[in-house]
């Protein structure tokens, strides 16, 4: 029977056939990643991208940017920060463009340092500070560049779902050899891009006398200003406040989430790792990875997130539970 049974499974294979009883981690008891917690520094990060702009300019790599590559992607796989999140960071120096283009992956911006700097979205301009989120969403052109006249860098983190939009498959993309947008939408189609981090920080700091979430403390969410739902259909980010003294509850959920260290130091549990972080630093949260946050310090922790919470969501595969223990889960 031994013999026999190896000759149909050999068979099937040559065929191109597979027997599902054979196919173990098809259907699992909770969801299964390679991904796992990670922190990147970023005075590091921040060292190896301003060697970066003096190899290579935005016109020969399009888009001067280092990804964060989660330990866990496999070889020759796109680099990704968990499953479906794309997180990096890119330079434009004084002076610069990055060229138009436009893409199936939808993208946000949040601004780390400098002054002087811009983004188009549909031939709108944004100007950058600080602390600022700017999206691209799906198939809106962009570009970005920075005033002749700045003496600093400008540096950004992106947030894509670039590993998502490209396992399906469904990346689509087109380049502009000119500055403007070949095409625009009209003028009653145009909506805004950017969301100021002066009106969010105020909204936390309204909220900060209340009780608070038990596993995030005081967060508000980006909201699109025309459906009040998230900031992306396949993107939702945040901005959250983490008290002096405060130590939350553990729980894990069905998307994976990727955390940007606005100011303040504390640490995050994530999985059975101890993450300290500290201002400009960003890690990743896998999915289904129990996680929690503390900032023992005397001064306020702010912390920017985004995640692929949205789509979990419309497919109905949002889960969320909390964990008594963290590490042990």
């Amino acid at each position: 029977m031994t013999a026999q049974l190896d000759n149909f499974y050999d068979r099937l294979a040559d065929r191109h056939y597979g027997a599902l009883w054979r196919m173990s981690g098809a259907l699992t008891k909770a969801p299964v990643t390679a991904m796992v917690p990670h922190l990147w520094r970023y005075a590091e990060a921040r060292e190896l991208l301003t060697e970066a702009g003096s190899l290579v300019t935005p016109q020969e790599a399009d888009r001067r940017v280092i990804a964060f590559n989660n330990p866990g992607t496999r070889p020759g796989r796109l680099a990704r920060s968990t499953d479906t999140l794309w997180a990096a960071l890119q330079l434009v120096l004084p002076g610069e463009r990055a060229p138009v283009h436009r893409h199936t992956p939808a993208a946000l911006r949040f601004v780390i340092e400098g002054g002087g700097g811009w983004t188009d979205v549909d031939g709108t301009r944004y100007e950058m500070s600080p602390g600022d989120v700017i999206r691209t969403p799906n198939w809106t052109w962009h570009g970005h560049g920075h005033a002749a006249t700045a003496t600093t860098p400008m540096i950004w983190l992106d947030g894509l779902d670039l590993p998502l939009i490209h396992d399906l498959p469904g990346v689509f993309a087109e380049f502009s050899s000119s500055e403007h947008p070949p095409t625009l939408p009209a003028p009653s189609q145009v909506r805004p891009h950017a969301f100021p981090f002066a009106g969010m920080r105020a909204e936390l700091d309204a909220r900060r006398s209340g009780a608070g979430d038990p596993f995030d403390d005081i967060i508000v969410e980006y909201r699109d200003p025309v459906t009040g739902g998230p900031i992306m259909p396949t993107i939702s980010a945040a901005l959250q406040l983490l008290r002096p003294g405060t130590r939350t509850a553990a729980h894990r959920h069905s998307h994976s989430v990727v955390y940007h260290v606005v100011s303040g130091s504390g640490a995050s549990t994530v999985g059975d790792q101890q993450l300290a972080w500290a201002q400009g630093d960003t890690f990743a949260v896998p999915v289904w990875a129990a996680h929690d946050h503390s900032n023992l310090t005397t001064e306020d922790a702010l912390l920017f997130s985004f995640s692929d919470a949205p789509v979990l969501n419309a497919l109905g595969l949002a889960r969320h539970e909390p964990v008594s223990d963290p590490i042990s889960s």
